[in-house]
């Protein structure tokens, strides 16, 4: 993707995302203050616990709202997570090169960060004042190493099992291409 098309994307996604945030913050706000407004309506011909209540209902709706909006944010979320892990993956000194080779120089980075993780852990936690605070940045930095490359292995194997599934599906396209030809000539 070029620089251009990727800042026409940014600009396009990164409002979308500002506005499907709020709008859901908002319906997660309605679904705990809207049952408030409603309590102790019973809804007639209803006859199943909790949606015999308006509050149920409501608290619901809003929160089923609230969850479209942030699927839809985070349909475009993954955007940005997908150039971050561009980024961060170059930084780590990981090239395009052959699929297998990324993915096991993913692994052994994902190894290294957890077994750093575990070693420094009980170095850090004894320091006065500061040291859970320490040793849960480590961890949380480890997870997001870890995340980081689970996704970029993923993404590895999709582009993989998307070439060769276009390859097999031009192959097949080929003998049902020959196979017509035949028939047009014995004709």
């Amino acid at each position: 993707m070029s620089r251009k098309s990727i800042r026409a994307e940014v600009r396009t996604r990164f409002p979308r995302i500002v506005i499907n945030l709020t709008v859901a913050f908002i319906f997660w706000i309605v679904s705990r203050i809207g049952p408030i407004f409603v309590t102790g309506i019973i809804i007639p011909g209803v006859n199943l616990e909790p949606f015999n209540h308006a509050e149920s209902i409501v608290s619901i709706a809003a929160t089923l709202i609230a969850l479209i909006f942030l699927m839809r944010a985070a349909s475009d979320i993954l955007f940005f997570v997908d150039i971050w892990t561009e980024i961060i993956v170059r930084y780590l000194g990981i090239r395009e090169e052959r699929p297998l080779k990324r993915i096991a120089r993913d692994i052994a980075y994902i190894i290294l960060a957890i077994l750093l993780a575990t070693a420094i852990s009980p170095i850090i936690s004894p320091i006065p004042q500061i040291g859970g605070y320490l040793t849960v940045a480590i961890s949380v930095t480890a997870l997001g190493v870890f995340l980081i490359l689970i996704y970029d292995i993923g993404r590895v194997i999709h582009g993989v099992l998307q070439r060769k599934t276009q390859r097999i599906a031009e192959w097949i396209g080929g003998l049902a291409g020959d196979k017509r030809e035949n028939n047009a000539e014995e004709s």
